[in-house]
């Protein structure tokens, strides 16, 4: 697992907010007149209002950046507009990793690899592709290198030349944005390891 500045923060703030939280219901149960408020059961709860309250925050933020809670909105509700766009110019966020584009070259891929772990071989589907980005004339003003990896037995869906995409991923050293699935506007579905 690799941790980054960006994730410490995030599950710092995380557990800052969880500690707080848990407080409340803890101070009212120590300030209660039962006999639990007398006895060190209190900061027992303390602790386990906690950690509940670390995996429902967590919980609650993947549902939302799932949902398509990054900047761009959800693909589900963009496609209207992507698909009804006649000159589509796309756009690229490079820090976040968003692309929206036409599909250009596509080449598909498959590979093997050998686990340590297990005896049969696992197989990759592979898709590469040049995201195309426009201007307003329709001139090209920029290509992004895409790679789409994941296991052959989870696959699903395909892409041809002119669909129109949104990715979300990351761009790696070698200046390729790498993802496991991308939504394909054209055909209104997904495509790699579902």
């Amino acid at each position: 697992m690799i941790f980054t500045v960006k994730g410490v923060v995030k599950m710092l703030v995380i557990i800052a907010v969880s500690i707080g939280i848990s407080f409340i219901p803890t101070f009212i149960i120590a300030e209660s007149n039962y006999e639990i408020a007398s006895s060190s059961i209190p900061f027992f709860l303390w602790g386990l209002f906690t950690i509940i309250s670390i995996f429902l925050i967590r919980s609650l933020l993947k549902r939302f950046s799932r949902e398509g809670g990054d900047k761009w909105g959800s693909p589900e509700a963009t496609r209207p507009q992507v698909v009804n766009t006649p000159q589509f110019v796309g756009r690229f966020d490079k820090a976040n990793g968003l692309l929206e584009s036409t599909v250009r070259m596509v080449e598909q891929d498959r590979t093997e690899y050998q686990t340590a772990m297990m005896y049969t071989p696992k197989s990759l589907n592979v898709i590469r592709f040049r995201g195309e980005l426009l201007d307003k004339t329709g001139a090209p003003l920029e290509y992004v290198p895409v790679e789409i990896k994941g296991e052959s037995r989870k696959w699903v869906g395909s892409l041809t030349d002119g669909d129109r995409v949104r990715v979300k991923g990351k761009v790696e050293k070698d200046g390729i944005l790498h993802t496991k699935k991308v939504f394909n506007y054209s055909t209104n579905s997904w495509v790699g390891e579902k």
